[in-house]
């Protein structure tokens, strides 16, 4: 049979079509080929009545040679505080700042995890969320024979009112409008009047086990540092029955005081990396080691390993920070600054009065608190 040219073309073309009519977007994962993520997560200050301004952006990817390319959300949150994202909830947790109006609400936000792209939002509401300075997540797997293991997860969020506040698989109580029946555990911390709020790994052979570590500023004795509590699974887990806990029953085993430092705010803890970071005054401050630095009992003062800051810098009043802990990709860390307006981008080997190897400012936007979601291999 012959083919005349035409009909080869045709034929041709027929295939190449029907190949890339087969094949997935650009912008989508093939199924079962790791990915890498280095997204940002910006949560501004701002708010109007008419809840008209976008005070959550996605710069994503955040470590190319830009940071426009942003995804912009106009979150119910009424001014942007501390912000988090966990891939096992698939959610963005975002408090309010707190200083314009009052706003008793932690906004979770739904995201998909494959583009980046965050859904509707749904509101955890309590009377006690007033000035968050911390949020964290928690995950507690538990072992069930061989049917494989149950996992509890838990929202956890500090207040200026010396409170910490614990919620259990919070991805499901979004949409309540206040009340306790959402809080499982609300604990005193007595005169700690927190700035900061992390997760640091405490038993590296039990990830249930976790260090929760508490920033804090004490004006009357002008010192600052953090205090480390060890028995945060008991805690949640194994004294679940008492919801309200005094503080005389949920002591520190540690107290870290930062020699000469004063005005501690935002953290990022980098464990890979072994380094924990924190902005205070017109610096950050970094330490190598933060397993040594929390570990032990009673009291210590330490001191920075190394300090960034000076004028090269642009800071002014660094709030935000955020180390990429990716050990094969990772190549920077993020500073907000509320005063400058200024998003600024450095070399993770950048030390001293270091220049930003990139700086970006939103407008008139005032970016607050930070964070990066980065994972180095990723299966959808």
């Amino acid at each position: 049979m012959k083919f005349s040219f035409q009909t080869c073309v045709i034929v041709l073309f027929a295939c190449l079509v029907g190949v890339a009519s087969c094949k997935k977007l650009d912008d989508e994962p093939e199924k079962g080929v790791p990915t890498l993520i280095s997204r940002l997560y910006i949560s501004f200050s701002d708010y109007r009545s008419n809840n008209s301004i976008k005070n959550l952006f996605i710069v994503d990817p955040a470590d190319t040679n830009t940071m426009n390319n942003t995804f912009q959300y106009l979150s119910p949150s009424k001014g942007g505080g501390p912000v988090l994202f966990d891939p096992n909830a698939t959610s963005i947790f975002q408090a309010s700042a707190g200083g314009i109006v009052q706003d008793t609400f932690i906004q979770r936000i739904a995201l998909d995890d494959v583009y980046g792209k965050p859904g509707d939002a749904s509101q955890i509401g309590y009377t006690g969320f007033t000035a968050v300075r911390g949020l964290g997540y928690y995950t507690y797997a538990q072992q069930n024979g061989n049917s494989g293991s149950t996992v509890t997860n838990f929202l956890l969020a500090v207040t200026g009112q010396s409170m910490l506040y614990a919620i259990s698989r919070p991805e499901g109580k979004g949409g309540s409008t206040g009340g306790s029946k959402i809080i499982d555990k609300q604990i005193s911390l007595g005169n700690i009047v927190p700035s900061s709020l992390t997760l640091v790994q405490g038993n590296p052979d039990d990830r249930n086990e976790k260090l929760l570590v508490i920033g804090f500023n004490n004006e009357t004795e002008n010192k600052s540092g953090f205090t480390v509590y060890k028995r945060l699974k008991q805690e949640l887990i194994d004294r679940a029955g008492d919801t309200i806990v005094s503080s005389d029953k949920f002591k520190p085993e540690l107290t870290v005081y930062v020699q000469g430092k004063t005005d501690l705010r935002a953290v990022s803890y980098a464990p890979n990396r072994q380094l924990f970071a924190v902005t205070a005054g017109k610096e950050v401050l970094f330490f190598k080691n933060p397993d040594a630095l929390f570990s032990g009992s009673g009291e210590k003062t330490v001191s920075p390993d190394y300090i960034v800051g000076g004028t090269n810098t642009g800071f002014v009043l660094p709030q935000g920070i955020a180390i990429d802990d990716r050990l094969e990709n990772g190549k920077f860390f993020y500073v907000s600054d509320v005063t400058t307006k200024m998003v600024s981008r450095f070399n993770l080997t950048d030390q001293g009065n270091a220049t930003p190897e990139l700086t970006k400012v939103y407008g008139t936007l005032i970016p607050n608190y930070i964070f990066l979601d980065a994972r180095e291999r990723t299966n959808f």
